[in-house]
């Protein structure tokens, strides 16, 4: 018996290979959403494969694995051409192998495409728990369908009855520890997505405020120069400074709004060749009147050091850190950033004179909700450049 819960056991970890371990890889990588679920797709007929190669128990005509689950995944979650090609995989592989039992895997393999066909739009709309419970009820009737059939076609030996019974009971169970996990897998990586999206309209409102001010500044300096020019004594010369001063100022409120809009807008996720100084540059400008605001100044030493990755996130990390710092120091301070190469490896040090942290603050940073800054913080800034950075 334990035999046999092994070899189930070494099918249940094939499957949970692109459930479990490849969305994650595939997370932390810049690859074309397409592509993403195209590699699902093969890693679920791999799975099939290998769960009819590497069987739990097989004689001369029936072989038992935990193929179904997989196939069962795939249709429901990726729709009818996904499904398509899974009965295909499925029904190739196990012609290999001949025997009566083909013929079961044939007509269980079919029902399952055209059953999941029919429900999969349905499904996709059901709630996360339904799902599951849907998933797995269908799991349980295809198993006991492939049981009656190979009953019906070759008939199940004594020998074999054991075996029957126990894969009966074990792969519905498996199916509903499987799709638990990867609703639980796709509910996290919705999450994440949200709060980096919350935290980057948080951050993007945050500087609006203090952005107004800093437009408002070359706004009236341009406003106070076009009443000058009203004055019917002024000279050529001097119209014609005052005119290019107001034209200047403009240009400064122009930067200070192109700059905003820069990170408030999407970004397509594209991996690429960075400048760090640049990137310190353009956040430091972005930051530059919330730190006006609070009477920071703001010190840098930077060397054009070059780095791979996203952009856009990683000006998010650099803005996330910088503005709290900013924040550590509201009656004024100094922010500095300085940049080097330790035991060949960049780091970007950035360091202020504000209130500090304890050994325990320090110790928690990173972790969901926890904030320094009492109501007004939620800890999913920090949160955000731990999940970015990693």
């Amino acid at each position: 018996m334990l035999a046999i819960l092994k070899d189930f056991l070494l099918n249940l970890f094939f499957i949970l290979i692109p459930i479990f371990i490849v969305p994650l890889w595939v997370e932390e990588r810049n690859i074309p959403r397409h592509i993403k679920q195209h590699l699902f797709t093969v890693c679920l007929a791999l799975v099939i494969i290998l769960c009819i190669t590497i069987p739990v128990s097989s004689d001369p005509d029936f072989i038992f694995d935990l193929r179904q689950i997989p196939l069962w995944l795939g249709s429901l979650y990726k729709g009818p051409a996904t499904s398509l090609f899974l009965c295909l995989v499925t029904i190739g592989c196990r012609l290999l192998f001949g025997g009566a039992g083909f013929l079961v895997t044939v007509i269980t393999s079919i029902f399952i495409m055209i059953t999941s066909m029919t429900l999969s739009k349905k499904f996709l709309q059901l709630s996360s728990k339904h799902r599951i419970l849907l998933a797995t009820a269908l799991c349980a009737f295809s198993g006991s369908l492939s049981l009656e059939l190979a009953q019906m076609f070759q008939g199940i030996s004594s020998s074999s009855s054991i075996m029957s019974l126990t894969y009966l009971f074990v792969q519905p169970i498996f199916m509903l520890i499987v799709c638990s996990l990867k609703e639980m897998i796709y509910k996290n990586m919705e999450l994440r997505k949200r709060i980096i999206r919350a935290e980057k309209m948080e951050v993007v409102s945050h500087l609006a405020a203090s952005i107004s001010h800093e437009i408002r500044n070359p706004l009236t300096a341009a406003r106070g120069f076009m009443q000058l020019l009203e004055q019917h004594h002024l000279s050529p010369e001097k119209r014609k400074q005052y005119i290019q001063i107001a034209i200047e100022e403009l240009d400064r409120a122009e930067a200070i709004i192109t700059d905003y809009l820069t990170f408030a807008k999407p970004a397509p996720e594209s991996v690429e060749k960075l400048n760090v100084k640049t990137e310190i540059e353009r956040v430091i400008d972005l930051l530059r009147p919330f730190a006006n605001m609070n009477s920071v100044e703001v010190k840098t030493t930077l060397a054009p050091f070059t780095i791979t990755g996203e952009r856009e996130k990683f000006r998010q990390c650099l803005l996330n850190i910088m503005k709290n710092s900013i924040e550590a120091m509201p009656n004024g301070g100094v922010l500095q950033i300085y940049v080097s190469i330790e035991k060949q490896r960049m780091l970007i040090r950035i360091s202020d004179t504000g209130v500090g942290m304890t050994k325990e603050q320090i110790d928690r940073l990173g972790e969901p909700y926890f904030t320094a800054k009492g109501i007004k913080g939620t800890g999913l800034g920090m949160m955000v450049v731990y999940r970015i950075i990693e």
